[in-house]
Parts: structure tokens; C-alpha cells; sequence
């Protein structure tokens, strides 16, 4: 299954469709405001191999701004990308992580501006899967009184999806339970390294 605007036929003239339909990895359209305009198959293959369906063909259909779908400290850092493809009408790669609580996974992403600022088309490729190591990553229990702060509340890295440890100030445990389902009580921000990547420039003193 793929989805496709009528609108977007016109941009997306370049490409060939029975590829990007055929492409292993999740691709998406936008229009020039970061509205979905274009899914291949594999975004919701995607989808359902990791629980999000029907949840994602119900609630990400076509129209619906891709910024909704971004962690708010990550929304920033692609947003600010986005536009400047557009802009500039240069081609923005880009390497993320999007683990799943057994099996860590590296992505990587190249971003296609369509002619005349049009939209953008956007290719996500695999570049590692493999099961997590626990001496890179030692998995901990989901003990919420452990991870909340003073004020209830548990942090999560928006990006790798550790969580805070409130009692020691650089510590962050990977907790495999939360990357499937976190607590409500969670919030979204990044840990020390994340951070530095997404913001390297004055990173230390907005910390």
C-alpha cells in the first residue's frame, strides 16, 4: 500500500514511483509546509512491524504536518533542516537512531529537495540492525520511583531513549520496558551526548 496527493504528482515527476514503491526503507513526500504529501509501502510495513498499526494509518494520513510526529527537542533540529533544503535547494543527509527495546538500529537519511521549492522527498535507509550489546548498553528495570525527579516527572532522551537517572547528575540507563511504552508521567529532552550532536554549537551553556 501507498498513499499519494494528487498535487504532488507534478514535484515528484523526477522520481519513479514503482521504485520508490519497490525501496526497502520508509520514504515520504512533503509539500513545501512539511505536510505529508506522499507513503510508500515500506512506512507502513514499518509501522506495523513495530506495533504503530492501525494506529499510524489512521492518524498519519495525507495533509498532516510531519513535525507532529517529532519529539518537541528534536522538532527544532529538523524543522530548522527542512526549511533550509528547501532554501537552499541542496540535498541534507543525516544519520539517526531508532531502536526498538530489543535490537538497536541506526538509520540513514537523505532529504531531496523537488524542483521550485515544491516539497521535499525524503529516503530513510537501514545502516545497522543488530541486537542490543549490554556492555554498551546494560538494561535496567522500569522502577518509575527510581527514575522520578522531585516533581514526578520521568526524563527520556528524545533521541537514543535513555532515561535519566534523577541521583546522579550524567547518568542515563537504557530501560528496554520504556522504549516500547515510557510512563505518562515523561518528559523529552536529551541526554549529554545527543545533545551535543543535535546542538553542538553552545551546547554546554544551554544545558
Amino acid at each position: 500500500m501507498s498513499q499519494l496527493a494528487d498535487e504532488f504528482r507534478l514535484p515528484l515527476r523526477r522520481y519513479s514511483l514503482p521504485d520508490l514503491r519497490a525501496h526497502s526503507g520508509t520514504i515520504y513526500g512533503l509539500f513545501s509546509d512539511l505536510r505529508l504529501a506522499y507513503l510508500n509501502p515500506a512506512w507502513f510495513r514499518f509501522a506495523a512491524e513495530n506495533g504503530g498499526e492501525p494506529r499510524i494509518s489512521e492518524e498519519w494520513t495525507l495533509g498532516r504536518s510531519i513535525l507532529d510526529s517529532i519529539p518537541s527537542p528534536l522538532r527544532d533540529f529538523y524543522e530548522r533542516h527542512f526549511h533550509e533544503c528547501l532554501r537552499t535547494a541542496t540535498v541534507w543527509k543525516h544519520e539517526y537512531e531508532c531502536s526498538s527495546a530489543a535490537r538497536y538500529r541506526r538509520f540513514h537519511q537523505i532529504v531531496y529537495p523537488l524542483d521550485d521549492g515544491t516539497g521535499l522527498l525524503v529516503v530513510n535507509s537501514l545502516l545497522v540492525d543488530r541486537p542490543h550489546d549490554p556492555a554498551e548498553r546494560l538494561p535496567y528495570a522500569p522502577d518509575q520511583r527510581t527514575y522520578q525527579d522531585a516533581d514526578g516527572l520521568i526524563c527520556q532522551c528524545a533521541h537514543c531513549r535513555r532515561v535519566k537517572h534523577p541521583g546522579e547528575l550524567e547518568r542515563w540507563d537504557w530501560i528496554p520496558e520504556w522504549v516500547t511504552g515510557f510512563p505518562k508521567a515523561t518528559s523529552h529532552g536529551f541526554c549529554p551526548t545527543c545533545f551535543r550532536f543535535y546542538y553542538p554549537v553552545g551546547a554546554d551553556a544551554g544545558r
